[in-house]
């Protein structure tokens, strides 16, 4: 038996498959922290809240606990943690680190 699929029918199955996915992955995080999509990490979500970027790093801090680690695309090494802990900035500072 031969089954003939289109083209057309293979893109709509991986749109659904990728609404599918974007609904999941909503799901799970909560609203006030970063979205890590696959391919692009957080900084889609950082570039939408552009406008209002202090307050937006604030609140996101506020609501991880005064720390939190970003993560940027794939293959571009960006990878951030951002602390305002007074207990992890000490141990940062009075700490003596092998380079």
């Amino acid at each position: 038996m031969v089954v003939n699929v289109g083209l057309l029918e293979i893109c709509i199955t991986f749109i659904f498959f990728l609404f599918f996915i974007v609904f999941l992955f909503h799901k799970k995080t909560p609203k006030h922290l970063l979205t890590n999509w696959p391919v692009f990490g957080m900084l889609p979500g950082l570039l939408l809240s552009f406008n209002r970027f202090y307050d937006a790093v604030t609140e996101l801090l506020e609501a991880s606990n005064m720390t939190f680690g970003f993560k940027g695309p794939w293959l571009s090494g960006i990878h951030i943690l951002l602390t305002v802990d007074p207990a992890n900035i000490r141990h940062i500072l009075s700490s003596n680190f092998d380079n």
